[in-house]
């Protein structure tokens, strides 16, 4: 049958057709029998975390004006009345049937689109046509079930102000036929329609077709006000006060709306944005999206020609360097509840109803912003609490804080590598959609009831994630700078950041509020108390080094095999406490890059263990640009032997690691003497530390003091003081220990750091060094 025929047939049956009821210029969108409530009755100032429009989609999906008024179609008539039945389940026919509300006569409908001489004409026979929207009841089975609603959108009219004022939402499909829609949503959409309502009779040369979509929307609108009356007046009452109670939180989690929650590492409050709302028994499901970064994601291409996030199990590339932005999913589960409550005690709750919303919004776009530039790699100070957080296979979490105070890498990308099973947030999968259908006749077309209903949940299934796509316009991913990010990205940025503490060797979730800046000690290289021709020689050796690295111009000298022997290993030898780990630690400072350092017992005890810890630790560091340093490293360099295989595997192992090391590495070692013959020809500079000469000791006695004028007041020290603490039989490590107890010492009797301070520990550590030399070799008293 043809379009034009249908029409035809429809207007030859419908009491409304060539009429058009004229529109007030102003009219109320409250009954006369309710007053508005403050919160909802004007349309202008309400939900203002919320943006209606459908910008999202390139495809042409018939809503605009445009698209109604293209195709010289006769229109479909107009019709403004409401139809209410009961869906009910027949034990005498053992199927569901309809019959109107509150009347014993059987409203009969077609249960199978298969009808006796061929297929059922939907359109021919539909007995809802006539209407705008029929109000459905479904009536339990069995006692003590809940009796449900819905709504059936019959006017093209209707939906077009639908579409226009829901926009889109996950499990609402406009082309679906029959269009049924949960009067809990309609609820929470309110505001929007008035909204909608209000632009359309303020704007000037509406056409035909905005004519009649204005005169629908009173409608249905009315409907809501007088079926949910005590709902509302109830609902805006404690909103008001800031209050809400279980069975109305669907007027206040809104598809699109911003939400408040705490961050599960930190406690912070972060930001999220709300997809869909599930209500099932004693819970509301809330699938919420979130900016984060999708290094475990690759970018797509879906069928409409738009970029797209999907997991690595559906592409081979895969972006590891964490300096992607895209949407992340996270479910938040709001328990049920008896009374009154406050919103902002929610686990997540809109961000409209915290006190400070203004002031929590720019906090929390201001760390957004520094979420962004952090992106990749970066070297940065922390100082405050991080977390670690195990993940149990139930998929629960459990936080462990630990307190960090150390120089810190950022570095997400490897945090994926090194835990691919942790708890991050995963960039949520997409499969790309079919084509889009054609889009409807300009008419809007017709609307059927069902064939056959099953109740379907309110807007999603929890247990489904519904898929996001990103465009070119909302994917952070394709946003490579933190400018280029609108405040709404920024404000859904996380609240941690993932990477390694150089100081306690941890892999940590960082507090964004607790990452600073490095302030580097451009003086520890200057009192490094060194003969001035190896500070020179030291300096310009790494100097020399990063130069090449990063210049245009790389050397070409190389060994015969290729990326061998290209890095820069000096070897600092020497008794305890003469310098040796501090020349590293200084030299880092001077050419301001991170310090590795790795103790023998962190790279294991056997071969094969030694092999992928020093693998791992070498890798990580020229990733960084990191000076390693591995102190006390005489266990690997020491002679090998006929005896010992597994010693000797070691040694094999740890030269062949230094020897395609193409970084800079510091050997911390006490005894030269035993190295095995082939590492004398790995080691670029070996630089001999003795032991500290008087005017040495003197030095270091004026570096710490200096230092420590910081924490306590310290007195003046005359020459001969100096002379007099040089004289005593220290290194400088426990120079360092004496002058930190000393003014612990001195803190505590409230006192100025002296000379007796100084001696007083002093004595006490040459105490403990006589008992210590007299013990007998086994070690018993």
């Amino acid at each position: 049958m043809s379009i034009r025929r249908l029409l035809s047939r429809s207007r030859g049956s419908s009491q409304n057709a060539g009429y058009l009821p004229p529109i007030p210029e102003k009219s109320s969108p409250w009954p006369a029998t309710a007053s508005a409530p403050s919160a909802w009755g004007d349309p202008s100032s309400a939900w203002q975390d919320v943006t209606f429009n459908d910008e999202t989609e390139d495809v042409d999906d018939g809503s605009s004006t445009a698209n109604l008024m293209s195709p010289p179609v006769p229109l479909v008539p107009l019709t403004l009345k409401v139809k209410r039945v009961d869906y009910y389940f027949s034990k005498w026919y053992n199927m569901w049937k309809y019959k109107n509300t509150g009347s014993k006569v059987t409203a009969d409908m077609v249960q199978n689109p298969a009808v006796a001489g061929g297929a059922w004409s939907a359109a021919a026979n539909d007995p809802w046509k006539d209407f705008c929207f029929v109000v459905v009841r479904t009536l339990p089975q069995q006692e003590g079930m809940d009796t449900r609603f819905r709504v059936v959108i019959k006017s093209p009219y209707l939906l077009a102000a639908c579409k226009h004022a829901i926009g889109t939402v996950p499990n609402i499909v406009w082309t679906a036929e029959p269009l049924e829609l949960d009067p809990h949503v309609l609820l929470a959409f309110l505001p929007a329609f008035d909204a909608y309502h209000a632009e359309l009779l303020s704007k000037k040369g509406r056409t035909t077709e905005e004519d009649r979509i204005a005169a629908t929307i009173p409608i249905l609108t009315n409907y809501l006000r007088k079926d949910y009356n005590a709902s509302l007046t109830r609902m805006a009452t404690l909103t008001s006060q800031g209050e809400i109670t279980f069975n109305l939180l669907y007027f206040i989690f809104v598809p699109r709306s911003i939400l408040l929650l705490e961050c599960p590492s930190t406690g912070e409050p972060r930001a999220v944005r709300l997809v869909s709302v599930s209500e099932g028994l004693g819970s509301y499901t809330l699938m919420c999206e979130s900016i984060d970064a999708v290094d475990d994601a690759t970018l797509t291409t879906n069928h409409a020609g738009n970029d797209t996030w999907s997991t690595p199990a559906q592409t081979d590339t895969q972006v590891n360097d964490g300096k992607a932005f895209g949407w992340v999913s996270q479910r938040v589960i709001i328990p049920s509840f008896r009374g009154i409550k406050r919103i902002d005690s929610l686990d997540a709750y809109p961000l409209k109803f915290c006190p400070k919303e203004g002031e929590v919004r720019k906090r929390l776009v201001e760390r957004g912003r520094k979420w962004a530039d952090l992106r990749g790699v970066h070297h940065m100070q922390y100082s405050g609490t991080a977390c670690w957080r195990d993940l149990f296979p139930d998929g629960g979490t459990k936080s462990h804080p630990y307190l960090v105070n150390s120089r810190i890498m950022i570095d997400r990308g490897n945090f994926v590598k090194l835990f691919p099973n942790s708890d991050l947030p995963k960039a949520v999968a997409h499969k790309p959609a079919p084509p889009p259908p054609p889009p409807p006749p300009a008419n809007l077309g017709t609307v059927t009831p069902p064939y056959q209903y099953n109740p379907p949940p309110v807007i999603i299934d929890g247990a489904q994630i519904q898929t996001l796509r990103f465009t070119k316009r909302g994917a952070a991913a394709i946003q490579p700078e933190a400018e280029d990010m609108s405040e709404e990205e920024l404000l859904l940025a996380p609240a941690t950041l993932y990477g390694y503490s150089l100081g306690d060797k941890l892999w940590f979730e960082f507090n964004i509020e607790h990452v600073k800046p490095i302030t580097w000690n451009d003086e520890a290289f200057q009192s490094l108390v060194l003969p001035p021709g190896r500070k020179t020689l030291l300096q310009s050796l790494v100097e020399a080094h990063n130069a090449k690295v990063g210049s245009r111009r790389r050397f070409t000298f190389d060994d015969f095999v290729p990326g061998k022997g290209r890095g820069l290993v000096i070897n600092l030898f020497g008794p305890p406490g003469v310098g040796k780990t501090l020349s590293a630690e200084a030299t880092s400072e001077h050419v301001k890059q991170p310090l590795y350092v790795i103790g023998a017992g962190d790279l294991g005890t056997k071969a094969s263990d030694l092999e992928k810890s020093l693998e791992g630790v070498l890798s990580l560091a020229a990733e960084w640009k990191a000076i390693v340093l591995i102190d006390e490293a005489d266990v690997f360099l020491e002679r090998r032997s006929l005896h010992d295989m597994e010693r000797n595997a070691m040694v094999a192992v740890f030269l062949r690691q230094v020897e395609y090391y193409s970084g800079i590495m510091f050997l911390t070692t006490n005894r030269v003497k035993t190295f095995d013959d082939a590492f004398l020809s790995r080691i670029h500079v070996a630089l001999h530390f003795q032991e500290l000469t008087k005017s040495a000791k003197k030095q270091i006695w004026v570096n710490f003091l200096s230092k420590a004028e910081a924490d306590v007041d310290v007195d003046t020290f005359e020459e001969a003081e100096l002379e007099r603490l040089a004289e005593r039989e220290v290194n400088g490590r426990q120079i360092k220990n004496a002058t930190r107890t000393a003014c612990s010492l001195a803190f505590s009797r409230g006192e100025k750091l002296s000379l007796a301070h100084l001696l007083e520990t002093l004595d006490v550590m040459d105490e403990f060094t006589t008992e210590f030399q007299t013990m007998p070799q086994d070690g018993s008293a």
